[in-house]
């Protein structure tokens, strides 16, 4: 574990000195947002990210503020500095959920770990000036609480506990929401009446002021930065949005203009390459791709075949074992229900380029598709597991450079 957490650091300061920090996903409104709270205390108003809760740009303003202070070259890119240790400390926690989940099994918390590492969303979220990462870690700080919750004695600090972590990350991003109805549905079917009361009522307190800010300026608790189609949720997206596979160009070209508006090779092409364009086209127009990244991207497709196939179907009999085993019901719950918010989402607000189909919009569930991940090997037959390792170390070893922005 050790020396995955050495990698991670390492990948880590290699992007923080390389990727530009306006490149990352709408990284000049964030930055905006940023720079105005801190030390300005402004909030946007009808532009940028108006919707977005405040909390990270307090957090990443800080620390701008304090490189800027200090003389370094380019403040923004201190945000990823604390990037680097949000992403190693999600990584600690789904090790631990894993050990509290699967005691006998040692490795599998270290597994789990690898694969949050080294999913390439993860990667290039932590480079990015953007809110996902400290949204990843609190959110999986109160799914591991919950299971903590679940495997003990009655505690109400321990569910205080969870509820304000659930709380913090929905000033982070209205996405751990998810991880709140997980965690809440858990308790829930555990029939752990007052500690469900507990952990709603701070978790529904803390962002209560910011909700109810928004309701005031814009009418609704979450406004967004484009209305929704005014007709049933169910006819809002045409059937090829659902069943589109997007073969063979999610694989020989996985970029944008490509399977738009397709749900799975869309999010699968985000989440293994870079469909939008933010890493390895470095701002490129689509037609002025080099041969080497053409080529770079159509292997990362194929290598995130078997890891996905793995991780779907580990996360399918985690999801189904949690429901017998209901102490496991946050972290087993995590992944599924964050599957259906995020299709919700993106069909609620359907658009012509298919942009809010992005994968770092469900990366709070990582943690769950991870452990999903680790089950499986885990519980496959011992040759199968010498098979499948060998399989993805080499799979690792390809996919590295993909990982270092500009290598």
């Amino acid at each position: 574990m050790l020396g995955l957490c050495a990698f991670v650091v390492l990948v880590g300061l290699w992007n923080a000195r390389a990727y530009p920090p306006g490149l990352g996903y709408d990284a000049a409104e964030h930055m905006a947002y940023a720079d105005g709270l801190v030390p300005g205390l402004h909030i946007p108003r009808s532009t940028g990210e108006f919707y977005t809760p405040p909390l990270f740009y307090l957090v990443a303003g800080s620390a701008d503020w304090l490189a800027g202070r200090a003389g370094i070259g380019d403040p923004h890119r201190a945000t990823a500095l604390v990037d680097i240790v949000l992403l190693l400390g999600t990584m600690l926690l789904v090790r631990q959920l894993a050990g509290i989940l699967w005691p006998e099994r040692r490795w599998s918390g270290v597994i789990a770990a690898a694969f949050l590492a080294l999913l390439p969303v993860s990667v290039k979220a932590m480079a990015m000036f953007h809110p996902e990462l400290l949204d990843l870690f609190l959110s999986t700080l109160g799914v591991y609480l919950g299971v903590r919750l679940l495997n003990g004695r009655a505690s109400v600090p321990l569910a205080a506990a969870a509820g304000a972590a659930l709380g913090l990350a929905q000033l982070v991003r209205a996405f751990a929401l998810w991880s709140l109805l997980a965690v809440a549905l858990g308790v829930a079917l555990s029939r752990r009446w007052r500690e469900l009361a507990v952990l709603v009522a701070v978790a529904a307190l803390i962002p209560a002021p910011w909700y109810a800010r928004q309701w005031v300026v814009y009418g609704t608790p979450l406004p967004f930065n484009r209305s929704a189609p005014d007709k049933p949720l169910y006819d809002r997206r045409p059937l090829g949005f659902y069943v589109g596979s997007g073969l063979p160009d999610v694989v020989t070209h996985p970029t944008r203009g490509h399977f738009v508006n397709q749900a799975i090779p869309v999010t699968y092409s985000e989440l293994w390459g870079d469909y939008f364009g933010h890493w390895a086209w470095n701002g490129s127009a689509p037609g002025t791709l080099t041969r080497s990244v053409r080529r770079s991207l159509s292997i990362q497709a194929l290598l995130g075949a078997l890891p996905t196939l793995l991780a779907v179907a580990g996360t399918a009999a985690f999801a189904w074992r949690s429901l017998r085993h209901r102490s496991w019901l946050p972290a087993g719950l995590l992944a599924p229900l964050g599957l259906l918010g995020f299709l919700s989402f993106t069909v609620a607000y359907p658009s012509a380029d298919g942009d809010v189909i992005k994968a770092t919009y469900m990366l709070t569930t990582a943690p769950g598709w991870a452990l999903g991940f680790a089950y499986l090997l885990g519980n496959a037959p011992r040759r199968a597991q010498i098979a499948l390792g060998a399989a993805l170390a080499l799979c690792v070893v390809v996919e590295l450079p993909f990982l270092f922005y500009g290598s």
